[in-house]
């Protein structure tokens, strides 16, 4: 599809546009940090954090949400939650992108597909936005990422300063900006400098192939129990992951009326795994630490074919206690290689 140029005061007048016509969302300055909010106008957000303190996947994946309501006398005549909105998702960066991949297959891509998440995700745009100067807690590469990547979104927008290349990567994508001048030759020369200088800035590498092997063999290693010591079982890197995918369902009513809610749920909680006997297989915190390790290099491998850990380094930024997640993998193959 043809790359396109465009100006800044051309992006204000397509966020005004699309605003008119459905929800836009975009990073928003919130004290010392940024979070998708909605907007009207470019000059609502913040376009130069590498990363919004949550995710992009809430927009399609709720933190909390009514599935359908009812009334506590008649439960068979369940009205179903209003449709939602049709919505444009603005500066996505590449990782949180490829986390809504990985959702895809979770809610959609393993023969059953989940209604609530397909339906937002129909009427989703995703306009993302290249890095430029990874954080030092940004591990995209390392886990078959990039910071250009392009996995899952719609459009691909790069600063290239005052304006911006952009890719269109679908239809949808390609609609958005089809009004826009071609980009030339050297804005394209610009773009692939600016990418392999973000590659270059990202040194982590981990061997995931080989990682998934070892955690084959990992179950009942004393190594599980020295590295969750630190970990409190907080839930906030399951709760600032973009492939986290979690939830519980509950029904609460007042005065004869209800509603059926889903929200996210965490394996890091002592209740997440617990049966209706009462028995608890991860009662111990270093049950539950191992469960989101292997979910996210082992699990997730076995059932939808690839890493659930976009390298987004969140859970780093967050995590009270300093976890690390890529010295936590690097111990783990010094152990399990042994």
């Amino acid at each position: 599809m043809t790359q396109r140029i465009v100006t800044a005061a051309d992006l204000d007048k397509l966020v005004a546009g699309w605003a008119k016509s459905g929800a836009v969302y975009a990073p928003v300055e919130v004290k010392d940090w940024t979070e998708f909010r909605r907007i009207v106008s470019l000059a609502e957000t913040d376009l130069t954090r590498v990363n919004t303190k949550l995710s992009a996947r809430g927009l399609l994946f709720p933190h909390c949400e009514t599935m359908f309501r009812f009334e506590a006398s008649r439960p068979d005549k369940a009205q179903e939650a209003d449709e939602p909105e049709t919505q444009v998702v603005l500066g996505v960066r590449s990782c949180d992108a490829a986390g809504i991949a990985v959702l895809d297959k979770f809610f959609s891509g393993q023969g059953e597909t989940d209604t609530y998440y397909q339906r937002r995700r129909d009427r989703t745009t995703l306009v993302g936005l290249s890095c430029h100067a990874p954080a030092d807690t940004c591990f995209c590469s390392a886990v078959g990422g990039s910071p250009t990547g392009t996995r899952g979104l719609d459009l691909l927008l790069t600063d290239l300063g005052g304006r911006y290349l952009a890719e269109p990567l679908t239809d949808k994508g390609a609609a958005l900006v089809k009004d826009m001048p071609e980009a030339s030759a050297s804005d394209l020369a610009k773009k692939a400098e600016l990418a392999d200088r973000a590659e270059a800035a990202i040194t982590e590498r981990i061997d995931t192939r080989k990682l998934k092997g070892l955690l084959d063999t990992a179950d009942g290693n004393p190594i599980w129990e020295e590295l969750s010591l630190p970990c409190v079982n907080c839930g906030a890197c399951t709760f600032v992951c973009p492939t986290c995918h979690c939830f519980d369902i509950t029904d609460e009513t007042r005065k004869g009326k209800g509603a059926r809610i889903r929200v996210w749920d965490t394996c890091q909680s002592c209740t997440y795994s617990q049966h209706a006997s009462g028995h608890n297989p991860r009662l111990a915190p270093s049950a539950r630490f191992r469960n989101r390790t292997m979910d996210k290099f082992r699990y997730t491998v076995d059932q939808v074919g690839e890493v659930s850990c976009v390298g987004c380094g969140r859970c780093i930024r967050e995590c009270p206690a300093g976890i690390d997640i890529c010295e936590t993998v690097e111990r783990l193959m010094l152990a399990l290689v042994k």
